[in-house]
């Protein structure tokens, strides 16, 4: 089965939907620089939740839908995936094609904001561990400096990690790709002062933002560390995607490029050819599945003679 080749204006509005989403959670992690990955991942889906559904100049219908599970922690299990990007393509609401990318996302680390890991009790706690602080507190007027460079890690994702292990295993087993979608701020080397005193100074240009790597290439720098080290942003790159155009190419796509022109160009994600696919179901349909968040973009072309031209898939 081949996917269909899809009208430029699908694809441009998608990608602008998906680099105002990068621009976003690019900028709030210079506003919020120990803000934890579940919330940049809600930020990020509650920004394309706006999107909704438009009609473009081709005629064809894009619909951009969210759906947010929550943490797998509740289940005691790590998550094989933060986000799932799905793309069902219709003619006049029939469906003809489905396909998959699995985002696992991770953030950078400030140099001197730590960033407080949550765990199994956080959870089970709730709206307590916010509103039941009564222990005497740093003040919250002192302004603190921190900054983002080379050096800084993704201080979430480790060498020899029990989550890497079982994300190679799920791929293995079924076949869906897993990409990392690496948080960084819109620029490195950056620096800044928090809290702020008038509100966060925003920068001009999303330089980095949000970059995609494929699983191999992100397991193949940790093969390369040692036990429980973490990587930095200088070591999550690959030189031999460096481009001219893009300065910070080597550190992966842009968040909006790999979704408009990778995974629906068809070079990226997985295919289901069966609408009944049991590996489909099993990541989409049962309370158990390893994903926290989907987004589902629905292309619906008005004419079936606009599914005609097929690409490689």
């Amino acid at each position: 089965m081949k996917f269909p080749t899809l009208p430029k204006d699908v694809i441009d509005a998608a990608r602008a939907a998906f680099a105002d989403a990068n621009d976003r959670v690019s900028h709030l992690l210079m506003r919020q620089p120990a803000m934890h990955e579940e919330g940049l991942d809600f930020h990020l889906v509650s920004k394309l939740d706006e999107v909704g559904a438009q009609v473009l100049p081709s005629g064809t219908a894009l619909v951009i839908e969210t759906h947010w599970l929550g943490g797998r922690r509740h289940y005691g299990r790590w998550e094989i995936s933060d986000i799932a990007i799905v793309i069902a393509v219709r003619v006049q609401g029939g469906l003809i094609a489905r396909k998959v990318a699995l985002l696992q996302t991770k953030r950078l680390y400030s140099k001197e904001i730590p960033v407080d890991h949550t765990d199994r009790s956080d959870y089970e706690i709730g709206i307590g561990r916010l509103v039941d602080r009564t222990d005497k507190a740093k003040p919250l007027f002192i302004q603190r400096n921190f900054s983002f460079s080379d050096k800084c890690v993704y201080g979430a994702l480790s060498a020899g990690s029990e989550q890497v292990q079982r994300i190679d295993d799920y791929v293995d087993e079924r076949g869906i790709p897993v990409y990392y979608a690496l948080y960084n701020p819109p620029k490195v080397p950056a620096n800044g002062l928090h809290p702020p005193i008038t509100g966060y100074a925003r920068l001009d240009e999303n330089e980095v933002g949000c970059r995609v790597l494929k699983r191999e290439e992100i397991h193949g720098v940790l093969d390369d560390l040692p036990a429980g080290s973490t990587p930095s942003f200088g070591d999550m790159q690959n030189s031999k995607r460096k481009t001219t155009f893009d300065p910070f190419a080597a550190h992966g796509w842009r968040l909006e490029t790999f979704v408009a022109d990778e995974v629906m160009r068809c070079r990226e994600g997985r295919l289901f050819e069966d609408a009944q696919d049991d590996v489909l179901a099993s990541l989409l349909y049962r309370r158990s599945a390893p994903i926290t968040a989907a987004v589902v973009m629905t292309v619906d072309l008005p004419k079936s003679e606009l599914a005609y031209e097929y690409g490689e898939s």
